[in-house]
Formats: C-alpha cells, structure tokens, sequence
C-alpha cells in the first residue's frame, strides 16, 4: 500500500509499505480524506513539537474520516463499511487521569500521526475501536475529517465555561480559531470578535458570524480595544501559539476575565507575564486537545449549526502530499484547511 512518509530531514516520500492487520481491540480503516493540522506542519517543518521528534520515516495525518475494512478481535459495536471520523488519542487507560476520565492527559498517551504512533495519510490505517465514531448516513468525508479539529473548539469553550450572551475575543483565525468563533457561537455568546494578520481569514470569520473581525497588524492592544470589546472580553481565546499573543490575550480580557490557551507553542518553556494576569485576577486556563467532544462535534457538523465546508479550502490527492504542507505553510496561498484526499486521484484547489 502507499505511504507518505516523512523522513527526518523534513522531506516527504510516497513509499510502499505492507499492509497492517488490526489487532485485538482494533478497527482497520480506509481513510478518506486527512485534514492538515498545524502540528503537522511543525512536524513537517521543524521535525518536532516539544520532546516529540521525527526520529525515523513517519507517517502524519491525525485529522481524518474513512471507512472501516476489517475488525480486530473483539471488537463489538463497529462494522465492516461503516463511515467513521477517529479520535487520534490513544490513552493508556489504567492511570491516574484515564481513571478519572481525564484521558486527553494521559502521561503514556500515544496519539495517532505523531513520531510514536503513524497516522493516515495512507491506504489503511489500524486505530483502537474505542476511538471510532460512526458519521450519520450521507454526512461528508471533508466534515468527518473536520470532527477532531472541531472536537478540540468544543472541548476550549467547555473548559472556558462561555455562557450566553458573554463576549468573546479570538486570537488567530486558523482553522482552530474559526471553529472556537462557531462552537462559542452555537453557545449562545454575545459578541464574538476575531483577530488576525490575513484579511482572506478574518473575511470568513465574518461570514461565519463574527461581531468583529479585526486585522491587528500594527496595533497596540489598546487599539484593538477600541476596535472590539473594552474594557475587554468575558473570555479571551489564544489560538496561535506564541508568548507574545498570549500576553496580548491578557491585555484584551476584563478584570476577573478568563484566558484560554489553546495555541500550541513548540517550545517546553515560554515567558509568561504573571503581574499582568496577577493584576487583573485574569484566570489563565490551558488546553489540551479534547475530551469527549466528538460526538457532539459530529452533531454540529452534521445539522449544519457548525458550516464545515467553509473552511475547506484546497485538496490534494496522496501522491502531493509535500505540495499540500507547502500551500498550508504558504501565506499567498490563500489556505484555510488543506485536505488530502487519499482515494482519489486529481486535484489541486477544491
């Protein structure tokens, strides 16, 4: 079967591979389409996240939706031909957080495309049954592919506790950020306001309902302020990924406000401006992936609340892997969320 392979020098090679059997507990799935994550692309390009590192031929791809085509044993509940998006966190499930069902934080978690654990951007792929979630009939590859992104926007405006009619401020309008504006939206917040550096993104954060959708190019946060929410926002979502936008993310919140860190930053250590968030008792909470928000990112995408395929913005077929991660680094490219699509032959833009 082909592969595409990242190597550790940071190129991507289209290889045979031998074909994987699932086993016990199991599910081997075709998949579909594979959405690119921003972690795919440090992967990609920088060969690392952390302590995490390419260290041998590796396969990406955690984002994605396919079709089931053998069952391990024991598998019960899943069958052959089922439409499935995959959770890609694969917990121990004997610690002390899979015990408390706080899985996402499993210290032995192995995850689906990243440097331990190959992901989908081949012709089959075995994952844990646990970690299958049927897709409603006639729902998307590309919305299924969606599911794991979007769980991860639920899972943030969770955690930040958004309340109706409660305003809230967006850093960074990538794929995540667009899904935290539409999931905060879906629950019921008042003003959404969103930010970036790209007028193409922030044109369709006001489409997808958007109180504001400011370029911060230039702007000190007091200007942004006066273009948004002052004295600030309830809730504060940083999703970039970067020391400097998380202080900027205390310097948009109300006193008494809460920040939620979702932006992943590559590096372990960041400077973190405690007298500023000490100063305005701003409540700094981190996330970390989701947990058990699939099915109800499945609702979402499915009913239409969430407009999935507003974000799909570019598809590639396997054999233009490497081209796909280099339109998603792109800035000219116009990128939103690049898929793969793994079955099927063509294309370019989608």
């Amino acid at each position: 079967m082909r592969a595409a392979c990242l190597l550790p020098e940071g190129s991507i090679e289209i290889r045979e591979r031998p074909a994987p059997s699932p086993g016990p507990g199991q599910v081997l799935v075709a998949p579909r389409l594979v959405g690119i994550c921003g972690s795919d692309l440090h992967y990609y390009k920088d060969g690392r996240i952390g302590t995490w590192r390419v260290r041998r031929p590796h396969v990406l791809g955690h984002e994605f939706a396919g079709i089931v085509t053998e069952l391990g044993e024991g598998v019960g509940g899943t069958r052959v031909g089922d439409h499935i998006a995959v959770e890609p966190i694969v917990p121990c499930e004997a610690c002390d957080a899979c015990r408390r069902g706080v899985y996402n934080l499993c210290p032995r978690m192995r995850f689906t495309g990243s440097p331990h654990t190959d992901g989908a951007l081949q012709d089959l792929v075995a994952v844990p049954a646990r970690g299958a979630h049927s897709l409603p009939e006639g729902m998307d590859f590309a919305l299924g592919a969606l599911v794991e992104p979007t769980s991860i926007a639920v899972h943030s405006v969770r955690r930040g506790e958004v309340r109706p009619g409660e305003t809230v401020l967006i850093i960074g309008a990538g794929p995540i950020g667009l899904l935290i504006l539409a999931v905060a939206l879906a629950y019921g917040a008042g003003a959404v306001h969103s930010t970036d550096l790209d007028d193409g993104r922030l044109a369709l954060a006001a489409d997808l309902g958007a109180t504001t959708a400011v370029n911060v190019g230039g702007l000190e946060p007091e200007e942004i302020l006066e273009r948004t929410e002052r004295p600030g926002a309830d809730v504060v979502f940083e999703a970039v990924g970067s020391p400097r936008t998380l202080e900027t993310a205390l310097r948009l919140v109300r006193p008494g406000g809460r920040v939620m860190a979702v932006g992943v930053n590559t590096e372990e250590r960041i400077p973190f401006n405690l007298l500023l968030a000490q100063s305005m008792e701003a409540t700094v909470i981190p996330v970390y992936l989701g947990r058990d928000a699939f099915p109800e990112a499945i609702s979402l995408l499915a009913s239409g609340r969430i407009d999935g395929t507003r974000l799909v913005s570019h598809r590639f077929p396997l054999e233009r892997t490497s081209e796909a991660m280099d339109a998603a680094l792109s800035v000219s490219s116009g990128a939103v969320k690049v898929m793969i699509d793994v079955a099927g032959p063509g294309g370019g833009n989608g």
